[in-house]
């Protein structure tokens, strides 16, 4: 009679894994990312809210070295490029260009420059080294995390192979007043082991806010080498263009 109470003593201990692994998802996806050195890919966006429909295309050159050249083609010309030292950035037509220091970028704009294009760098960061909660499962393929922050609750989906398949942002833990919602698709094994989604759609219904976007990543090779060439900024800026040091000098009153 002593074999069933052991069996259950057993399982309930298996139950308590995921409390003892929580905080773990964030790090394995961001240290996923991390193996992934350089990227070049082209971006198309489509962004939907009040002001109608915008299409968006770029061509993005990347490196975990602070340097990155990104071209957006459409529907206007800007160039962003970090040297790895300093990020200069040009929209065509505009009386000046914004340039500043790497070092004294916000953290916000120096995210930016970090995050692996293609991946949802730009939520785990916000995410990492906080306490994640296992929830319960919406089907037998889908692994679901949830993790308090500052201003919302996030719940992480991944699939069955434990690539992140979406994010949610509610209000409150209640998960009823959602505000943001990030779906991920169309994975592409870049490197092995680390899954870059090449559709993403997102969906955001806060109160100021209110619009879908589709992302779509083409061409996408990740960790071989780009021509160091990309990322000198006189190989493609005017030398007559006047860099100033904060947005506001762009556009003097």
């Amino acid at each position: 009679m002593k074999a069933p109470k052991l069996i259950f003593t057993v399982l309930s201990a298996l139950l308590l894994i995921p409390a003892v692994q929580a905080g773990k998802e964030v790090d394995r996806l961001l240290s996923e990312y991390e193996k992934i050195e350089t990227v070049t890919c082209q971006v198309r966006r489509i962004k939907e809210g009040v002001v109608g429909k915008m299409k968006f295309l770029s061509r993005v050159y990347y490196t975990n070295q602070d340097q990155i050249h990104a071209e957006g083609i459409s529907p206007i010309k800007r160039r962003t490029i970090a040297d790895g030292k300093h990020l200069y950035q040009y929209v065509e037509g505009d009386p000046k260009g914004f340039s500043r220091p790497i070092e004294d970028l916000s953290k916000q704009m120096q995210n930016s420059l970090r995050f692996v294009p293609g991946t949802a760098m730009e939520h785990l960061l916000l995410l990492k080294d906080k306490e994640e909660t296992p929830l319960p499962s919406e089907n037998l393929a889908t692994k679901r995390v949830g993790i308090q922050t500052e201003n919302n609750y996030v719940v992480l989906l991944l699939d069955a192979q434990g690539r992140l398949a979406g994010i949610e942002f509610y209000a409150e833990p209640d998960l009823i007043d959602k505000v943001a919602d990030y779906e991920y698709h169309d994975f592409k094994e870049v490197l092995p082991g680390v899954w870059i989604p090449l559709s993403h759609r997102a969906s955001i219904t806060r109160s100021e806010l209110n619009f879908k976007e589709t992302v779509k990543i083409d061409r996408f090779i990740a960790n071989q080498p780009i021509a160091a060439s990309l990322f000198i900024p006189r190989n493609f800026f005017a030398e007559n263009i006047d860099f100033v040091n904060d947005f506001a000098k762009i556009f003097p009153e």
